[in-house]
């Protein structure tokens, strides 16, 4: 049987373990905290800059509300027909991939490590 001080010195050993893990994780955790407020004020400054650029740079468009009616539909339409072209010249160069990779002639190609 272990005498009672012998049990007062576990208990106060864990006791100190505990605090010393406690501590070292709390430690750990502060650091971690004050790097990602390093990295969080460094995110905001450069932030800032391009705020500042796009500011320079952005003409607000105006609420389609307030405009007149033929504008907003003027607009929209000349919108829809540039991604009709857009889209076509897409389609366009896919057709046009196609047919250059299903006319080739294989025979008559040199490959890169051939000599000529």
């Amino acid at each position: 049987m272990i005498a009672w001080w012998g049990w007062l010195l576990i208990w106060t050993g864990l006791v100190l373990a505990l605090l010393a893990v406690v501590v070292l994780l709390g430690w750990r955790i502060v650091r971690r905290f004050l790097r990602l407020l390093d990295d969080f004020f460094a995110l905001t400054e450069k932030i800032a800059i391009l705020d500042g650029v796009n500011a320079e740079n952005e003409t607000r468009p105006v609420n389609a509300i307030l405009r007149e009616s033929d504008e907003v539909r003027a607009t929209s339409s000349a919108r829809f027909a540039r991604r009709a072209d857009l889209k076509h010249a897409r389609r366009q160069a896919r057709i046009q991939r196609g047919k250059m990779l299903t006319t080739a002639r294989i025979d008559l190609k040199e490959w890169p490590h051939e000599p000529r």
